[in-house]
């Protein structure tokens, strides 16, 4: 019976895995040649950038003149950090989970270590449905200023290209000569984003660190808690304590 309740255990364990990882969705671009729909250019006459895969959000037209007034700048090098990054919070995960099974009790082992792998599942579907949206959603007004807004909800809006936000005069930086775009006078870029990293992506990254945040709570809560109040305690947590 008891190797049996470890076999259910372990294959819980690998579907709350499986549902994690498709619930992360990965933010991603591709080099392309000019004149391709989707291509990122530095100016309106062309130059070298990255393949988005939207052939409509990669300019902005300002004034309503049909002419691109601003662009959607996706850097690799910055990307490439981002994942890395979120690549090594994520693996901090398990290791809080075997770290926390080898402190406890052999009898509470792997209940401890089940644990922290579906909170893992638990908080990024719950990120992906309203957590990231109730962090990270636009403020409708100075009166809310505790937890975002709806937009963003079930990933609305959350997309693998660089999100455009509110135009302001762009500044010509190191940067900016790094990536070799020119930069002209009228020219306008975002002034709410950084516009070199993919909304996926930076939502990819702040869902690493909700997950591992319950997680991390697990070592205080083991013989003293139900399985199914853990599970209602951290979607509750998550969503009141943490997203706001």
């Amino acid at each position: 019976m008891k190797s049996r309740n470890h076999k259910y255990a372990l294959i819980l364990m690998a579907a709350v895995a499986m549902t994690a990882t498709g619930a992360l969705s990965t933010a991603y671009a591709q080099q392309t040649s000019d004149g391709m729909d989707g291509y990122v250019v530095g100016d309106p006459d062309g130059g070298a950038g990255i393949y988005t895969g939207n052939p409509n959000e990669c300019w902005y037209d300002t004034d309503d003149d049909g002419v691109p007034d601003m662009y959607c700048y996706v850097d690799t090098g910055d990307m490439a950090w981002m994942l890395t990054a979120s690549s090594l919070v994520l693996f901090m995960t398990p290791g809080v989970a075997f770290f926390y099974g080898g402190l406890a009790r052999s009898k509470n082992a792997v209940n401890t270590i089940g644990m922290v792998f579906i909170i893992m599942g638990l908080m990024s579907v719950q990120w992906v449905l309203w957590g990231y949206s109730l962090a990270f959603g636009g403020v409708d007004s100075d009166a809310n200023l505790f937890m975002g807004n709806l937009d963003y909800v079930g990933f609305n809006q959350v997309s693998h290209w660089a999100p455009l936000g509110a135009p302001s005069p762009c500044e010509d930086t190191w940067a900016h000569y790094y990536q070799m775009q020119t930069m002209k006078e009228g020219d306008v870029c975002s002034d709410t984003w950084p516009g070199t990293v993919p909304h996926q992506l930076f939502a990819m990254f702040q869902a690493t660190f909700a997950i591992i945040t319950p997680a991390l709570i697990v070592g205080g809560l083991v013989d003293r808690m139900k399985f199914s109040a853990i599970v209602v305690f951290v979607l509750l947590w998550g969503t009141f304590v943490y997203d706001p």
